[in-house]
């Protein structure tokens, strides 16, 4: 009986190896974008907060150096910033893959232009 229970904890560590494996590449944690703006990290299924938490282990426990966001094609800006600014934080790159290739990630909410303050009370702009 002892040794039923021995085998099956090996196991079971054996099997959480092969999904952290799986959940990093090259040292890069591989991140797939989810519906109303959530990530999928390694099966489970994180909002901004969690995948923000979930980062910052990986970047401690595993040594990542990147995040790659994979289906970048399907991921919403703010998805794209999110991953962004995540990799920003915790000091690595982030990529998306784009069709099987896979290049930096550009923050598109960092590249919009803000939009031009309307004059109060339709007053010009004052002159120095």
């Amino acid at each position: 009986m002892r040794r039923f229970i021995i085998l099956g904890m090996c196991a079971a560590v054996a099997f959480a190896n092969g999904a952290f494996a799986r959940a990093i590449v090259d040292g890069r944690l591989q991140v797939e974008p989810a519906g109303d703006n959530k990530y999928i990290v390694d099966n489970n299924k994180l909002g901004k907060a969690e995948f923000f938490g979930y980062v910052g282990d990986f970047v401690e426990s595993k040594k990542i150096t990147g995040i790659v966001l994979l289906k970048g094609d399907k991921a919403t800006d703010e998805q794209k910033h999110v991953v962004a600014i995540t990799a920003s934080t915790q000091h690595i790159d982030a990529f998306i893959d784009a069709g099987g290739k896979v290049q930096p990630l550009v923050d598109p909410v960092a590249t919009q232009q803000p939009p031009a303050a309307p004059p109060v009370d339709n007053q010009a702009p004052a002159s120095h």
